[in-house]
């Protein structure tokens, strides 16, 4: 066998061993295969990469038209370029949960809106309802009392020429010829006797203006007192009450129907308690029968 040059023994391989014995071949034939893996490893993932740029648009588009309200319309989506960032500004520009969900809290907040303003209006028109009816109870009363008040004047003016029933009882000698009890002849009796009880109460016919209130004997008529009661029915009226106990009112006071002017006595040319009342027409002594059964016996 040569011995190898610089004295180192060496292993000469023919070309026939060289392609036999696979366990001699040189290093750098599997560094040459690691090489060719690696190359198709990366080839292989550019492929991927790619493919993923081409699908992810497509993956968005369906999750927002998952998401989409029913029946709400989809913008088309803009062109998007492979291995670009147009998928995610396509993405942004699109409808998202969160906008959906604003639009229906807005939807909410609106039918809210709209449900507050009809219990409004409908509490606005019970308001009015009420106003409305308080004002008719209000009316209503405010008439009542108007009528009241009519009915009121017109008792009093149906009043203003009826005789108030001068004092309690009854007529004991009316009006006309008689024989005086004392005197003892016939002459007029010129007014009619009512009642009998001493300190009754006496009261003015009619409204009128008192013209006399005379103390004394009188000439028989003891106190009494005199009411010009003007114009009643077209007559000039006047009334006198005779043998009073006392009297209240003084000459020049004005007196209404119904007030107390007096009461009832014995005094003058009287045998016996009474009132002697008497009725004027336009300056003449006449019958007060008439006047008198016109009003009411006093109670």
């Amino acid at each position: 066998m040569p011995v190898p040059p610089h004295g180192s023994p060496r292993r000469v391989l023919d070309d026939a061993d060289a392609f036999l014995d696979t366990a001699a071949r040189p290093r750098h034939t599997f560094a040459a295969r690691g090489r060719a893996v690696r190359i198709g490893i990366a080839v292989a993932a550019a492929g991927a990469i790619g493919a993923v740029a081409l699908v992810a648009p497509g993956i968005a588009l369906h999750a927002q038209a998952s998401n989409a309200t029913p029946g709400a319309t989809t913008p088309e989506p803009a062109a998007v370029a492979i291995g670009s960032t147009d998928a995610f500004t396509g993405r942004e520009t699109a409808t998202t949960r969160d906008q959906i969900r604003e639009e229906l809290a807005a939807g909410d907040v609106a039918a809210a809106a709209s449900d507050r303003a009809a219990v409004l209006d409908e509490v606005g028109e019970q308001v009015a309802q009420a106003q409305t009816s308080a004002a008719a109870t209000a009316r209503s009363v405010a008439l009542a009392s108007t009528v009241t008040a009519i009915d009121t004047e017109a008792q009093r003016v149906a009043e203003s020429d009826t005789f108030y029933w001068p004092t309690e009882g009854g007529i004991s000698s009316p009006w006309g010829m008689r024989l005086h009890p004392i005197l003892k002849y016939t002459r007029l009796h010129g007014g009619a006797d009512i009642g009998g009880a001493v300190g009754a109460p006496i009261y003015a016919v009619l409204d009128g203006k008192v013209t006399k209130a005379a103390s004394g004997h009188n000439s028989g008529s003891g106190n009494n007192v005199r009411i010009d009661h003007g114009t009643v029915n077209g007559e000039a009226l006047e009334t006198s009450y005779l043998h009073m106990n006392n009297f209240v009112v003084t000459e020049g006071e004005t007196v209404k129907r119904g007030q107390l002017i007096g009461y009832v006595g014995n005094t003058g040319l009287s045998t016996a308690p009474h009132l002697h009342f008497s009725v004027y027409v336009a300056g003449v002594n006449s019958d007060p029968a008439p006047y008198l059964h016109a009003g009411q016996p006093a109670a």
